[in-house]
Order: structure tokens, then sequence, then C-alpha cells
């Protein structure tokens, strides 16, 4: 057992343990010393919904953060994506080092586990897919470079781009299940941005008046 589940555990038999000690105690207590473990009864349901209310609190912090750092990798790789080294021109193909795609993000959110809502299935699958999808580009793109540059194969060359930016190739594949992801993140993110943002404004703002009654010359 982790220590982790060793503390839940321990706090909830602890909590248990003084529910059943109270309700004893207000069975066979007379008089106005039965309002002692009402109270105690009382005392321990509000630490119990406080504790199951911070639990749930944290957890939806952990899936937006994720939510976050998910969205910021996605534009990171719409970015390298329009690397001119990703470009199709006319010149003759020769050899070069491409950019890999980035999937840090994507790993630590499928072994987090704060992704474990209902909705959250659809995006689990995609985001598996993903990751093979990505992982597989990038070994393409090392064994491409090993072969142009240590096996002096450059006629793979013409052939590797002309499979990168054919229709069906794979960088319309990554662009496409890419802009997906990027859709799906986009219907989940909304309203936690917008709180943020409201909570980031109301901050400022009241900065801004404390500031500005600070900075106002008294009147005699």
């Amino acid at each position: 057992m982790s220590r982790s589940s060793l503390i839940t555990v321990a706090t909830f038999s602890s909590i248990a343990a003084s529910a059943v000690i109270s309700v004893v105690w207000l069975v066979t207590a007379t008089g106005t010393s039965k309002f002692h473990p009402a109270v105690e009864i009382l005392g321990l349901l509000v630490g119990l919904t406080g504790v199951l209310g911070e639990r749930r609190a944290s957890a939806r912090e952990r899936r937006h953060l994720t939510l976050i750092a998910l969205t910021d990798e996605l534009q990171r790789v719409a970015s390298i994506l329009d690397n001119p080294r990703f470009n199709q021109n006319a010149e003759t193909p020769r050899p070069r080092v491409y950019p890999r795609l980035p999937v840090s993000a994507t790993d630590a959110a499928l072994t987090s586990g704060a992704l474990t809502q209902r909705g959250d299935d659809d995006l689990l699958r995609l985001l598996h897919n993903w990751r093979d999808e990505i992982n597989g580009f990038n070994r393409r793109l090392d064994l491409t470079e090993i072969r142009v540059f240590t096996l002096g194969a450059l006629a793979e060359i013409t052939e590797f781009e002309r499979v990168l930016h054919r229709n069906d190739g794979y960088l319309a594949q990554i662009r496409r299940h890419l802009q997906e992801l990027q859709d799906v993140l986009d219907d989940m993110i909304p309203d936690s941005q917008g709180r943020l943002i409201n909570v980031t404004i109301g901050k400022v703002v009241a900065s801004l008046r404390l500031r500005t009654g600070m900075s106002r010359p008294r009147q005699v």
C-alpha cells in the first residue's frame, strides 16, 4: 500500500471511529450533556465534507493544469510543423535535420491520472493515438537522418520528401489529428479559462483601486 493510500485509510478510519463514539455518547447521554456529542458529530461532518471538497478541488485543478499543458504543447507542435524545414520546395532535396515534435505533456497527461472524468474517455483515446503517431513520426525522422548522414543514402531523400508531403502523407495526417485534438481541448477549457481570467481581472482592479486610494492626496 502506498503512503498516500495509507494516510487516506488512517484518516477515514479515525473519522469513522470518532463518529461511532459520538453516536454511542449521544444515545447514552442524558440531559444537557446530549449537546456535546451532537456538536462532535456536526464537527466530524464538517471535517469530512472539507476533506472531500478539498480532494475534488485538487482533482479539478490538476485536470485544468493538465489541459492547459496539453494545449500549450499542441500549439508548439503546430509552430514546429510550420518550420521551413517541413515545407516542400522545388529545389533538389538535400540532407537536413528535422525538428522533433514534443510529446512530453501527452505522456504526463496519460500517466498522471488527472483525466478521470466521464467525459475524458474520448480525449484519452485521442491522446493514446496521438502519442503513438508522434513517437512513430519522430522515429522515422531518426532513421531517415541516420541513413542519409551515415550511410550516404541520398537517393532516399527524394522518396522521403514525397511521402512526407503527399496528400495522405505523414504531415497531412498529423495536421488533421492535431486539429481534432485542439478542437476537443477548446471545448473542454473555455469555462475554466474564463473563470481564471475573471479572477485575475478582479485582483488587478482591486489592486489598482487600492493604489489609487493610497496615492490620492488627502483633502484638508
